[in-house]
Formats: structure tokens, sequence, C-alpha cells
């Protein structure tokens, strides 16, 4: 299933990710080193946990306005819900966006660093013996490299 107008309304096991799309290309990060954080350093999407108050939309707008500084404008439509392995009960959404307002910007309390990353980009490797893209020094491997791949089934990247 590719992109759909399904609404979520979130929940204390739900959270949201922004996939920024722009010129065949996407915006990826790398969260900082943080000990309480289990995806600490690792390359992501914006993104992270629900707040009572607002829907699975507004989460995503919010955490991508703290990581990377830009307000989202245009949603495209949201993916299925998919489980990190680390956290099977946790469902994450992740959300197209397709314009904003703003250049991104890594906010350094929360993005050690920022790329924009395209299809050419990604190279297929393996880590800890699962599947994942290499992009240069990153390795892209776990939620985010399953939501890359759905992206590029549904020809959006």
């Amino acid at each position: 299933m590719c992109l759909s107008d399904v609404r979520y309304g979130g929940g204390a096991d739900w959270a949201a990710v922004g996939v920024l799309l722009r010129g065949g290309r996407t915006l990826l990060i790398r969260r900082v080193e943080r000990e309480s954080d289990p995806w600490s350093g690792q390359v992501a999407f914006p993104g992270g946990r629900w707040r009572p108050g607002e829907d699975l939309l507004g989460t995503a707008v919010r955490e991508v306005e703290e990581e990377v500084g830009v307000r989202p404008t245009a949603l495209a439509g949201t993916l299925p819900p998919l489980s990190p392995s680390n956290a099977p009960w946790l469902k994450v959404v992740p959300h197209v966006f397709t314009e904003w307002e703003g250049d991104p910007r890594p906010n350094p309390a929360e993005v050690a660093e920022m790329r924009w990353v395209s299809r050419g980009d990604l190279k297929e490797t393996e880590w800890m013996g699962r599947p994942a893209y290499a992009v240069g020094n990153w390795v892209v491997w776990g939620l985010t490299y399953r939501i890359l791949v759905r992206i590029m089934e549904c020809g959006l990247l």
C-alpha cells in the first residue's frame, strides 16, 4: 500500500516521522548521541513520540519543526504504521511532506547532522546481519531502511 489520506489519532504507543521529499531527494538526519535514547546516533527521519492534545499529523509537524526547523505545509499522505524491532509495541506513522516553510537546518540539541539523499545515493549493504543502505559514512537500517524501501516501491524516491 502506498500513500493514503488516513489520519491517525495517536496515543501512548504511537509516534510519527516526517518524510520530506523534494526534487527526487529526501532528508535524513543523524540523531545526537544520548545515553537515554535507544536510537542514539542512528540515522532516521525527523520524528518522535505522540503527545496528548495532538493527532499524529501534529506530532510529525512538531517534530520536523523541532529537529530541522521547517514547518511542513503540504501533506502528500501517510504510509501504514510500522514498528521498530526493538520496540514492537510502538506504532510509527510516516507522514510524507512535499512542501514546507523555511530551509532545513539541524537543531544541534537533537540532530548531529542531516543530508539530502537520492535513490542513487543508497548503496545496498548489510549491518548486524540485516539489510541496510550505506550513504557515505552513514548506515541506514531498521525502521528507517524499511520506510525508504516503501517510499521507493511507491515511486516517491
